[in-house]
């Protein structure tokens, strides 16, 4: 009997996400709450199972997520941004003839 409470209880104990984004200073929230800011390593966040969502922000870009984690998981979450924030390209005006 007492195994299995403590089966119940540690199946559910908080899971572990590694988040790992890049370039340093990118804004990370998780489920709405600003978690940290990233930089040269990774951050090691505690949660409690289930669906949490995970938003990014760099100079005026976002990405937003939905990562499940099961109880007792260890899972690493990985983004890159590439460039800066997309600019229009200008069209030329057409010449007079």
């Amino acid at each position: 009997m007492l195994t299995l409470a403590l089966t119940a209880v540690l199946a559910a104990g908080p899971t572990q996400l590694t988040i790992d984004v890049q370039p340093a200073g990118v804004v990370v929230k998780i489920d709405g709450k600003k978690t940290g800011t990233s930089g040269e390593k990774p951050m090691i966040v505690k949660l409690k199972p289930g669906k949490h969502l995970v938003r990014l922000e760099h100079k005026g870009d976002a990405h937003e997520e939905d990562v499940l984690v099961k109880a007792g998981e260890k899972k690493t979450y990985v983004w890159k941004f590439e460039g800066g924030p997309s600019t229009p390209t200008p069209t030329p005006e057409p010449t007079p003839e």
